[in-house]
């Protein structure tokens, strides 16, 4: 038992010992991060700007551009025929004045569906006669191929993984996108797919950094990322702890926050050192910059 002890006492002890030698891989780097306009928190429009205009539009994309956003943020659903349309739901149900699931519809049949229809924000008179539909993905980049974005994989399965990739490199975006998801199998698909392009982290990896980070050992951890999205808490702990941001720092890893849309919690996390902040009003948060 004592020798048992002692080996291990001896692994640890090595593998501090490394830890305070190696100075760990080199801060991640990726024309998506390098074009950034300054180094000020960014604005990150959630939904495309869903606060303003119904969620996963070109409306939404329309204005949250004009209110001054940096990067537009939207959510991508598989149809039946393979094309990536913007929908944050499994169903259009909630968004639309349609019903069924997205996957089992054609992109023809839900563009004809009203995807104003659910929209609860203000003023949602103005939106809801208005012929506003829900945009393939492919659509969107062409409406705005300046702008940088942040587009999440919704179904966890290696079809929609391939399918971004293709979708991305047909319309030239690959500097201008960074992909995300919370399934750690469709980003480990699309990485396979598509490493070339920036990748957020999916939950598990983000975890699992998190807890690297307060251990003070995230320079070992694995993570290909270039940022990673989080809540400010997660099962009851700090998400965005100092440590965390300094680790991330260190790597080069852009953190942002979600979904923030109070301006005293926005002021608390631009202090906090914060990479970019999520919100449903870009508005909002333009002016609590003072810009």
């Amino acid at each position: 038992m004592m020798r048992g002890m002692l080996i291990t006492l001896l692994v640890l002890a090595a593998a501090f010992g490394t830890a305070l030698l190696w100075p760990g891989p080199e801060p991640v780097s990726h024309p998506w991060l390098e074009s950034r306009a300054d180094e000020r928190t960014e604005r990150i429009a959630h939904g495309g700007g869903l606060g303003r205009a119904p969620a996963n539009t070109l409306a939404a994309l329309e204005r949250a551009v004009a209110d001054g956003a940096d990067v537009l943020e939207v959510d991508a659903q598989l149809t039946a025929d393979g094309a990536l349309v913007l929908m944050h739901d499994d169903t259009v149900d909630r968004t639309t004045d349609g019903t069924g699931r997205v996957d089992a519809l054609t992109l023809a049949e839900i563009r004809t569906l009203n995807a104003a229809f659910g929209y609860e924000g203000e003023p949602a008179e103005r939106f809801a006669a208005n012929g506003i539909t829900v945009p393939a993905l492919a659509e969107a980049f062409e409406a705005f191929p300046a702008m940088r974005w942040i587009v999440e994989i919704k179904p966890d399965t290696e079809e929609a993984a391939r399918v971004m990739c293709e979708t991305i490199r047909e319309a030239g975006m690959e500097t201008r996108v960074l992909v995300g998801s919370f399934h750690d199998s469709a980003m480990r698909h699309f990485r396979e797919a598509c490493p070339e392009i920036a990748t957020g982290m999916a939950r598990n990896e983000a975890f699992s950094f998190y807890v690297m980070a307060r251990l003070g050992l995230a320079k070992f951890h694995p993570t290909p990322a270039q940022a990673m999205q989080l809540p400010p808490r997660a099962s009851g702990l700090d998400a965005l702890h100092p440590r965390l941001i300094e680790a991330a720092r260190a790597r080069g890893i852009a953190v942002q926050v979600w979904t923030i849309n109070d301006p005293a919690k926005m002021e608390t996390f631009i202090a906090r050192g914060v990479d970019g902040i999520i919100t449903d009003r870009v508005d909002v948060m333009r002016n609590v910059q003072g810009e």
